[in-house]
């Protein structure tokens, strides 16, 4: 097999709302880009259920630099562990058992190896999940190489229950990537991507959930839900096998030139197979054997695509007990930027852990909104039914003051809090149109004064929530009668005709993202506003000095877009949503040296982007907000 392996580079890096720096790490692993960070999003489908899913939240945290300690803590449960940057080496018959109520959270370039024994050995298995209760993140896990041994996989869910896989790269394992098996339940896996390089000589098969038609204590288990995750070349058969599970395969990616099937139905399989972009693969769908209990597809794109693709599939699947938004792909540009964005981010792309904040987010079926005085606007936050012990605290980040003036109809200069030693937070008292969004431990204050709102101050309380002892802080929001403002015009307008659009769209926050520019090579992250009110620019540099403007910061109807190209070249100019999923895409023909083009408000929905600039020698990215 030809050996595909995706170049390292590095980039800058943006995250949605983290207040966190990731430099580029080279030589990691064959194919991940490392300097790009991943939106902290969300838990969503079957591990929400039953309880939701916390892993180590609350519990003691440690940091392993060596595979005893990660063994020790893992298999005690009742722990968050970070796992610093390194390759550790599992050895073989010796699996990793992970316990309950853990979290394991890899550094970036933390990659847990798998030994290689070319023999029947089940047991040859990296982490082997058996607890309850339990979060893996941000990890990749390096098999030795697949053989036809029926050998052990890189991960299992083992009877283990309410699991949450969540950006991690898992690629030739000896027998498999990751199974789901022998009982386990309520399993999600997302943002993962699995795939196979010149290492994996046969048996290139990823994923089983359920290992045997005769296992028939497996019925009514195996529930697993697997989204946005990328089926990568090498992979040949399994993007899933499910026997016996209700399992929800939505919005992945498969473009894998090496396979032979994709998701395949077998025994007593129920599965809902939805919003998925299948290129170039063979039977997208497998009906295998006709012994299936349901599959339901619905709504799946294909291209250059060979056998049954599922169509003519009875609707008499199961019905999750969760509610998840499925992205439209039902057209080319659509279901290209669900692609690109699931290639920008799936694998192990989240920052680092900080020293203080708790990256465990609590179940997202936990969220909660409050409700600010009858002048105020809405603002979301969490909260958990377990107080966090001890006293939090808010640690105030980003350019916007907590004391500033505004004129209605005007965006505010946002900045967030870091949430330390709580679950979340509210706040009351914003000016109506700004308000207050969790991102994972930030709470973000952004948003566009309403045109209507009463001229006056408005003083904010900011309070986190779940904590044994709370803590506050306050700030002052200034609201003066409007001004006219001026819109840019320019010499190029982007197609509205490339628009796509995302079922997320009518939920993007315009307060929940922040873009934060890192690089190994980064001398500095400036923002530069200009002497109008109307303009704010977020400057990042890369070792090219290449940079990006654009004003005015809120588009109402047009801005120009400034950038500096390395060398002439196709540009991709691209608009993602607090999901991560791209809702506008253009390519432009950039020359070298300074270029302008017009974004044109057209089509894109109100709201608030992460717009990245790439090609030409540029990685760039800003914050956007489209009235």
């Amino acid at each position: 097999m030809e050996n595909k392996l995706v170049s390292m580079k590095k980039s800058l890096s943006a995250a949605f709302g983290m207040a966190a720096v990731v430099g580029a790490v080279v030589g990691a692993s064959a194919s991940a880009a490392f300097a790009v960070t991943a939106p902290d999003l969300p838990m969503t489908g079957w591990a929400t259920q039953n309880g939701g899913t916390t892993g180590g939240a609350g519990k003691t945290t440690v940091t392993v630099s060596n595979v005893s300690d990660l063994r020790k803590y893992a298999e005690a449960g009742g722990y968050t562990i970070y796992v610093k940057p390194g390759t550790y080496t599992v050895p073989s018959k010796d699996a990793i058992e992970v316990g309950s109520n853990v979290t394991i959270y890899g550094y970036q370039g933390a990659i847990l190896a798998q030994t290689y024994t070319g023999t029947t050995n089940e047991d040859n298995t990296v982490l082997n999940i058996k607890g309850d209760n339990v979060i893996i993140r941000n990890i990749i896990v390096k098999g030795a190489g697949a053989v036809d041994k029926d050998a052990g996989d890189c991960m299992h869910v083992q009877g283990g229950t309410r699991v949450w896989i969540d950006h991690v790269e898992v690629y030739d394992g000896e027998d498999g990537n990751l199974d789901v098996i022998n009982g386990a339940n309520y399993v999600t896996i997302s943002w993962s991507k699995f795939h196979y390089t010149s290492a994996s000589s046969e048996h290139q098969f990823s994923n089983l959930m359920g290992n045997s038609d005769s296992k028939t204590s497996d019925s009514g288990k195996l529930k697993t839900t697997m989204h946005h995750n990328w089926w990568a070349d090498g992979s040949k058969e399994r993007m899933p096998r499910v026997r016996f599970g209700q399992v929800h395969v939505a919005n992945n990616l498969f473009d894998s030139d090496d396979a032979s099937h994709c998701v395949r139905a077998a025994y007593k399989a129920d599965l809902r197979v939805e919003g998925n972009v299948f290129i170039g693969v063979k039977k997208p769908i497998d009906l295998y054997e006709g012994d299936y209990t349901a599959v339901y597809s619905n709504g799946n794109y294909t291209e250059n695509t060979s056998g049954n693709s599922g169509s003519g599939t009875n609707a008499s699947a199961f019905t999750p007990t969760y509610s998840m938004s499925i992205t439209d792909v039902s057209t080319q540009a659509k279901a290209y930027a669900l692609r690109d964005s699931i290639k920008l981010y799936a694998g192990a792309t989240l920052p680092d852990p900080g020293s203080s904040t708790e990256v465990t987010p609590p179940s997202s079926s936990s969220a909660k909104s409050s409700s600010s005085s009858a002048v105020s606007s809405s603002s979301k936050g969490s909260s958990s039914s377990v107080a966090v012990s001890g006293t939090a605290n808010l640690v105030k980040h980003g350019a916007g003051s907590s004391t500033q003036t505004v004129a209605q109809g005007q965006a505010i200069a946002s900045f967030y809090y870091t949430i330390e030693n709580a679950t979340g937070a509210t706040v009351t008292g914003l000016p109506a149109g700004v308000t207050g969004t969790l991102s994972g431990m930030d709470f973000t204050i952004s948003g566009t004064v309403s045109a209507t709102a009463a001229v006056g101050s408005y003083a904010f309380t900011v309070t986190t929530t779940g904590a044994e002892k709370n803590a506050s802080k306050q700030g002052t929001i200034t609201v003066t009668a409007a001004t006219s403002t001026v819109s840019s015009s320019s010499n190029q307008t982007l197609s509205s005709s490339s628009y796509s659009s995302s079922s997320q769209a009518e939920a993007i926050s315009s307060s929940s993202l922040e873009a934060i520019s890192s690089s190994s090579e980064v001398a500095d992250i400036g923002l530069e506003s200009s002497s109008s009110s109307e303009t704010t620019s977020i400057v990042q540099r890369n070792a090219l000095n290449s940079q990006m403007s654009i004003s005015p910061a809120v588009i109402s109807s047009t801005a120009t877009l400034r950038f500096t190209a390395e060398r002439s070249g196709m540009v991709h100019v691209t608009f993602l949503n607090a999901m991560g999923i791209a809702v506008y895409s253009e390519r432009v023909n950039a020359n070298a040296g300074s270029n302008v083009m017009t974004i044109s408000r057209g089509r894109i929905p109100s709201g608030t982007y992460y717009m990245n600039v790439r090609g030409a020698g540029l990685n760039l990215s800003r914050r956007v907000t489209v009235e």
